[in-house]
């Protein structure tokens, strides 16, 4: 992105390539005027009932429920106030780069800073904008980061720039890699909560190929031992029903195991900031 106005541009045509019709404004913050791409700090809710279901037309209780938002980023230390104070915002997954801190003329400094004093965790993962290839490589990560707030019971705000590519992107690789969500299913919770939402799918299945790879040992005893052995017995295409649910199963392990290590790590780091400065 060379400034503003341009990625703003690239982000309109990609959208109408991909036939994404933005169905109604975002539920928080400010939306933008209609058709335009220009920046505001606006913001959406992802939210589920009992069973599992993304709920369409939440009301202002769900919203207070829920646990993950996607939006646009915060330029300065009012719009972190104002994710605070409007939003309810406890954590925060930045998947904007220096790049792009520098076409929005953005401080993160300033923006860190402000959250710190905000009590609100915040954690930057560089991920290059409209380069599909760098979100498959960095999506492992930023999966990482926001199941790691999610396990610690905080309300999440994942942004990129706009909350179209990137940090709808990381919520798919949420519900699909940690929360063993089928694709579909994913793509319709992130685009119903976000109807702006245009994830680069070719990002997503290049990351879970990865996952994946050199793993077939894990996966057949997945099938054999966690699965408790073939659904052959329940007819259809069991093979291709029983390798997709060991697949899954595998990935969410290594997720698991990757975030208890994370929270690991950040209760040492928080223990030894503690005991520092009581000395």
């Amino acid at each position: 992105m060379r400034d503003e106005a341009s990625g703003y541009e690239k982000r309109a045509a990609e959208s109408a390539a991909a036939g994404v019709e933005e169905k109604r404004p975002p539920r928080g913050g400010d939306a933008p005027a209609p058709g335009s791409w220009s920046w505001t700090l606006n913001w959406d809710h992802v939210m589920f009932d009992t069973r599992g279901r993304v709920i369409e037309e939440p009301t202002k209780e769900d919203m207070a429920r829920a646990r993950v938002l996607i939006g646009s980023c915060p330029r300065n230390a009012e719009d972190v106030d104002r994710l605070v104070d409007e939003a309810g915002v406890e954590a925060i997954v930045c998947l904007q780069c220096s790049l792009c801190h520098a076409a929005m003329e953005i401080d993160w400094q300033s923006v860190r800073r402000r959250a710190i004093e905000r009590g609100v965790m915040i954690v930057q993962v560089n991920v290059r904008d409209f380069d599909r290839l760098d979100q498959a490589k960095m999506l492992p990560e930023a999966v990482r980061k926001l199941a790691a707030f999610q396990a610690m019971g905080k309300r999440t705000y994942v942004h990129c720039t706009a909350g179209i590519n990137r940090a709808s992107l990381t919520v798919v690789g949420y519900l699909t890699f940690v929360k063993m969500f089928d694709l579909e299913a994913a793509l319709h919770a992130v685009r119903t909560s976000r109807p702006q939402a245009n994830p680069y799918v070719v990002s997503w299945e290049i990351a879970r190929a990865r996952l994946l790879a050199h793993r077939l040992e894990d996966i057949y005893l997945y099938s054999q031992v966690d699965a408790g052995g073939n659904t052959i017995d329940d007819g259809g295409d069991w093979i291709k029903r029983d390798l997709e649910r060991a697949e899954k199963g595998v990935i969410a392990e290594v997720f698991k195991r990757a975030i208890d290590t994370d929270l690991s790590m950040y209760g040492a780091l928080i223990e030894g900031d503690y005991q520092q400065q009581r000395h």
